[in-house]
């Protein structure tokens, strides 16, 4: 007798959006609603918390004050994933908001039933707008789709970048951060020979002749396990995360097999660590380690617990090219908008994406602007001269790649991460004695397997 096997993962998941879209109301609600001075209210979903959500509430203050059409109002829906399940639910329940913040997957999945689009084509809007032209190129791309329709623009868009401790530089005679991974390694180890942590200071200084054996070592790079980094890598060794319909992945390739290996070399070799969450930042921040990357952003977050000098420089580069991906989500204006709301969400959206605008929003992120010419204003010069390294993520602008934009995608990515860390738990073992390369190069080969049964599970025909 066949045993029907119950995936009960799923099961959940369709009994959650279920529960989200009657907690939501089934009832369609399209009227325009005017604030008491007559401003039609634009609804706009998010999931800019802390800092961040300061900042932005602060500009869409300044926008509701600056015009007399309209009035945007905010809701945050708490971490990404929270927000895209909203998404999908509000759609199911066809009680939208007229505005969101989501990530390129989200908007294949809203735009795959052609003539049942849940976005609007904002290409009639951005025909008419001189400002499209000064939009970044990889962001041109990123919003482009099949046909040449756009149904977003950049938001909050970012690069990784590499954080250093400028004082562990000096003790060590370094002028300039690595601007390689080779150059990593020979100033990654130098820290890890040469460095150590004072026990009564618990501050960095040079090894001396009389320091005892159990003196802690500096560590030169510390990292969590991320795929961002690992695309990047492959990509500067000159391979492909996919094949150019985006219907198979490239994981596990020689390039790959490289990118991954210079990770395994790292922790095998003593002069770098991995480690969990945001304990790498931690780390930096009690100067326990000379080198983290990670995202640009996470500098808002940092700087006000790095009481040593310290500055930012883009992610190293490879082999064969120069090459960095850029992250962040995008905005789109729903079809379910009456048209008012819809012109109403584009007037916010051109706005947010205007010269001063983008700049004011990456000044005070360390998100990248949109727009070229923002780069050329008073006050950008004048805040990049007094934030060293506040440029590191603008120099990755005309290098920028983009990350595979199936829906599939955030599936893909659970698979490689878990390859990562997989292959990073067997070889770091001290009993461990066998041949790495072939570990990194047996899972990737299985890994890359699965992530391709998913991309054909999910992918738009």
């Amino acid at each position: 007798m066949q045993v029907l096997k119950v995936n009960y993962k799923k099961i959940f998941f369709v009994l959650f959006i279920v529960s989200l879209v009657f907690s939501m109301g089934c009832t369609k609600t399209n009227e325009d609603v005017y604030t008491k001075d007559g401003k039609l209210k634009i609804k706009f979903w998010h999931a800019m918390g802390g800092i961040l959500g300061k900042v932005l509430d602060d500009m869409i203050q300044d926008y509701n004050k600056s015009q007399s059409k309209y009035e945007v109002h905010t809701e945050f829906m708490g971490r990404y994933d929270i927000l895209e399940q909203k998404i999908i639910a509000s759609v199911m329940a066809e009680n939208t908001p007229d505005i969101a913040q989501m990530y390129e997957g989200v908007t294949m999945f809203l735009t795959r039933d052609k003539g049942e689009e849940s976005l609007i084509d904002l290409k009639p809007y951005v025909d008419k707008w001189e400002g499209y032209k000064d939009i970044f190129e990889v962001f041109q791309r990123n919003s482009t789709y099949d046909g040449g329709k756009i149904y977003s623009l950049p938001f909050n868009k970012s690069f990784p970048a590499m954080m250093y401790n400028k004082e562990i530089l000096k003790l060590l005679d370094i002028e300039k951060p690595p601007k390689t991974w080779s150059e990593l390694k020979i100033m990654g180890t130098r820290v890890h020979n040469e460095v150590v942590v004072d026990k009564e200071t618990s501050l960095p200084r040079l090894r001396r002749e009389n320091d005892k054996e159990d003196i802690k070592a500096m560590m030169g790079y510390g990292f969590v396990v991320d795929p961002w980094t690992l695309e990047i890598m492959l990509l500067q060794n000159g391979g492909e995360m996919t094949n150019k319909d985006e219907s198979q992945v490239k994981f596990d390739s020689e390039e790959s097999i490289d990118a991954m290996q210079f990770l395994v070399d790292a922790v095998r070799d003593g002069w770098a660590y991995r480690t969990q969450g945001y304990n790498h930042q931690n780390d930096f921040s009690a100067q326990k380690v000379a080198f983290i990357i990670t995202s640009s952003v996470s500098r808002k977050y940092m700087e006000r617990k790095l009481n040593f000098p310290f500055s930012v420089a883009p992610i190293p580069m490879g082999k064969k090219r120069d090459v960095s991906i850029v992250s962040g989500t995008n905005v789109c204006i729903f079809s379910s908008a009456s048209k008012k709301r819809q012109d109403g969400a584009w007037d916010f959206i051109k706005w947010f994406n205007s010269p001063k605008i983008t700049a004011r929003w990456a000044m005070n992120t360390f998100y990248v602007p949109t727009r070229k010419s923002s780069l050329k204003l008073p006050m950008m010069k004048e805040w990049l001269k007094k934030t060293e390294g506040g440029d590191a993520a603008m120099l990755q602008l005309p290098i920028g790649e983009l990350e595979p934009r199936s829906s599939a995608w955030y599936r893909c990515r659970i698979v490689l991460r878990a390859s990562m860390e997989k292959i990073l738990s067997i070889v770091e073992k001290a009993s461990f004695k066998g041949d790495s390369r072939e570990v990194i190069s047996e899972n990737l080969k299985a890994d890359t397997a699965k992530m391709n049964k998913e991309l054909r599970k999910y992918i738009n025909k």
